[in-house]
């Protein structure tokens, strides 16, 4: 059995080395571009998993001193993904560059904010399991428990940028529905050829909300 705790500070470490060993490798879109290496570090993303989790909202599965998955959320507000948009033009990471590029476009274009008349929106920006963990169900507890601790914090709007078919089914599992949907084979360039070529079953990025009383 797992304990599910919030990250604390103490925990960053531990948090990072996971997602280097899981997530930074295995996620859909940094697979597609090759992001980095299996237990590699990459600054950037880095810095956005330290950020995030300062927000105090994300979770971890534990089993004693060894993160067996998390949950990272943070709190989006008006005019974050403007200013990281802006920060994506100053940056010489392509590939990174790539992937943020599209989660944050989208998002912005979908104007949340006022769509849904709220000045606060609780996101869950990473979702990891270790792959010797995997199917367990850590990763739907996981979600729940950020849904919960999302209403718990009186956020009235809980979302997800789901990359994958897995992360996607989770979301449905847990009432999430999806607001925006694009297609990876139809997300191109200007010369018209795909900028991800990303294998089944995972086939495009899904913007999945919850509203929350």
């Amino acid at each position: 059995m797992a304990d599910f705790v919030v990250v604390m500070p103490s925990m960053k470490d531990a948090v990072i080395q996971h997602l280097r060993d899981s997530f930074f490798a295995d996620e859909p879109l940094n697979k597609a571009v090759g992001l980095c290496e299996r237990g590699q570090p990459h600054a950037a993303l880095e810095r956005l998993c330290l950020a995030t989790m300062t927000d105090g909202l994300s979770i971890a599965a534990m089993d004693g001193d060894k993160v067996l998955g998390v949950a990272l959320n943070g709190i989006l507000r008006h005019g974050d993904i403007e200013q990281s948009i802006e920060k994506i033009k100053q940056s010489t990471d392509e590939k990174f560059n790539k992937i943020f590029n599209i989660l944050y476009t989208v998002s912005r274009d979908l104007n949340l904010f006022n769509t849904f008349e709220v000045d606060l929106i609780m996101e869950c920006r990473i979702i990891s399991v270790h792959e010797n963990a995997r199917g367990r169900g850590l990763a739907k507890e996981l979600m729940k428990r950020s849904i919960d601790l999302a209403r718990d914090n009186e956020f009235k709007l809980f979302k997800v940028d789901a990359t994958g078919a897995f992360s996607q089914r989770i979301c449905r599992s847990l009432s999430l529905e999806e607001l925006k949907s694009v297609r990876y084979d139809e997300y191109c360039d200007e010369s018209g050829t795909p900028i991800f070529r990303v294998p089944p079953p995972d086939h495009a990025l899904c913007v999945m909300i919850l509203k929350l009383p």
